[in-house]
């Protein structure tokens, strides 16, 4: 239960910095560092609010959320092969579906942040090429265990958005590709596939599974 709550508190970091991550600047890891140094001073300037008020909290991720990460891209690659099937009307529904998950699932854990370390890695050789990148980052639990993060970025009109993150070794994108894709084996109906979505369970059980092969 722990591992969890933790999770949940680390993909919630995760989506607050999304937001800032879109901003025009050519060092995506200066924006990592200053959007964690605002993330934090937010959280902990409205926590009791947070705490009380469930909706301030889905009101906050959504706004560092708008408009700044990706939604196209990401739901795209969510929902793979499947993508060109869809109409127009149902690739604008998941999207929706897609980003009011993410954002009522994780929520509801960024009180849990309560001054762990964050540490922004520095780039490496192959961490910037052409319009992409990658910004590495590791979190410290409260019982020592460091979590490591990374982003994948892309950049358009001087902009850094992020299309897809890794936590702890799992792979945000490709872990709902494969829900949206036995979604559709279990439904055989795009609709009914994204009437069902949540986006909980499966990173929940994929996190379990990584943990798991390394005790």
């Amino acid at each position: 239960m722990q591992r969890q709550f933790f999770f949940s508190a680390a993909m919630a970091l995760v989506l607050m910095l999304m937001g800032s991550l879109a901003q025009a600047q050519s060092d995506p890891r200066q924006v990592v560092m200053d959007a964690v140094d605002r993330m934090t001073t937010r959280i902990d300037a409205e926590r009791e609010q947070l705490k009380a008020d469930p909706e301030r909290a889905r009101g906050l991720v959504r706004e560092e959320l708008a408009g700044l990460v990706d939604f196209k891209r990401i739901t795209r690659m969510v929902m793979g092969d499947y993508f060109g099937h869809s109409s127009k009307e149902q690739k604008y529904r998941f999207l929706e579906v897609f980003k009011n998950s993410l954002i009522n699932t994780y929520a509801s854990g960024i009180t849990l942040y309560e001054g762990q370390q964050i540490t922004t890695l520095p780039m490496q050789e192959g961490d910037l090429r052409g319009d992409y990148a990658r910004v590495r980052m590791e979190i410290q639990t409260n019982t020592g265990k460091t979590i490591p993060i990374f982003y994948t970025l892309f950049s358009r009109d001087g902009q850094w958005k992020v299309i897809n993150v890794y936590v702890n070794g799992l792979d945000l994108a490709d872990t709902f590709k494969s829900q949206f894709a036995q979604g559709m084996e279990q439904y055989g109906d795009m609709d009914k596939v994204i009437d069902n979505w949540t986006a909980d369970a499966n990173i929940d059980a994929g996190l379990d599974s990584e943990e798991g092969s390394k005790e």
